[in-house]
């Protein structure tokens, strides 16, 4: 513990990577303790650690994800004497699907770096977990993760974290409880899992989301021209003159059906998918 505090100085944020550094020491305490003691767990950028070393004395098994050399270095030497903490040295977004798939994490956690929570965030909630995930955001961005269908912030990133996940506020944080201190405010959220079989596949619902929220302004029948009519509209019981922002997490299931025309076998292969994991 001594050589990261010795250390935490000389190991400032790199403005290239996204990075500000929680100091707060009840959001961390809160972080933490969403996790169950005993968890398995996986955090994102771990940084000079604050959370880090709240969680290792929560969890039974950590792994960090590190694609700053220094950090990465630091916690490296840190898991020689942490014998339950594991070092991944890459970026996130190349690795995250590898090392969920060796690790087999009950837990997800991490203050996200800001410049690739958009592209991370879908990643992440392609993982059913069974504990969840403790995530930490830009305001406006965890704002749009939870916003409900209907609303101008409601886009892709709202109807993915559904697909697994019921998602609420943890806290709320100030600029001040960073270092550096970003320009907004930072709110972390709970994805809890609610265990419903997905009735497509995400790949497949990630691809429409991507198509139908391209165009904002046109109606959905509009940015689906030439693959849904109409009528394959009306028929799975969407308006067609509806803008995406209109459409539930239900309707997107139903025109990703729709787009793949082969509702009973996506069930199946939903079905497959769960029971591989």
């Amino acid at each position: 513990m001594s050589e990261l505090q010795d250390n935490h100085d000389k190991h400032k944020a790199n403005k290239a990577l996204g990075q500000h550094f929680l100091n707060d020491r009840r959001a961390i305490e809160k972080i933490a303790h969403a996790l169950p003691e005993g968890a398995t767990a996986i955090e994102i950028g771990p940084g000079p650690g604050a959370i880090t070393e709240a969680l290792l004395a929560r969890v039974s098994a950590l792994t960090v994800i590190e694609k700053d050399d220094r950090f990465a270095a630091l916690w490296q030497q840190r898991s020689i004497e942490k014998t339950h903490l594991s070092v991944v040295h890459d970026d996130v977004l190349k690795a995250l699907a590898g090392v969920v798939a060796d690790v087999k994490p009950e837990w997800i956690t991490g203050n996200l770096p800001y410049n690739i929570s958009g592209p991370l965030t879908a990643q992440l909630t392609s993982h059913d977990l069974s504990g969840g995930m403790v995530l930490m955001y830009q305001r406006e961005v965890g704002d749009r993760i939870m916003a409900p269908s209907g609303s101008k912030t409601y886009g892709g990133l709202s109807v993915l974290a559904r697909h697994h996940y019921t998602v609420k506020r943890l806290v709320l944080l100030p600029p001040g409880a960073f270092s550096p201190p970003p320009k907004v405010h930072s709110v972390v959220l709970l994805f809890t899992p609610h265990h419903q079989p997905p009735q497509c596949p995400f790949d497949g619902l990630q691809k429409t989301v991507r198509r139908g929220f391209a165009h904002r302004r046109k109606t959905i029948l509009n940015n689906f021209k030439g693959s849904i009519s109409a009528d394959d509209f009306l028929s799975i019981d969407i308006d067609p003159r509806h803008r995406p922002e209109q459409l539930d997490y239900q309707a997107w299931v139903r025109i990703t059906q729709q787009c793949l025309r082969l509702p009973t076998n996506l069930q199946n292969l939903a079905h497959r998918q769960l029971h591989d994991k």
